[in-house]
């Protein structure tokens, strides 16, 4: 599991279901982040401005 606490808006990450995120706010516990999924190539693109939380055991790795 990745230390979460140093992790600065505008990361990119992997997360649980193979998903790319975005850090939005990192909440600074070291446990969650607010994130933006970012879409696969060829998906539609999210709801504007479609944020939500991510737990640390869904951080697969830093991209």
């Amino acid at each position: 599991m990745l230390d979460l606490t140093r992790l600065a808006p505008g990361t990119r990450l992997r997360i649980a279901g193979d998903l790319i995120a975005e850090v939005v706010h990192n909440m600074g516990d070291g446990e969650w982040l607010r994130v933006r999924v970012l879409p696969a190539a060829g998906a539609p693109l999210p709801a504007d401005g479609a944020e939500e939380l991510c737990h640390a055991t869904d951080v697969l790795e830093l991209l």
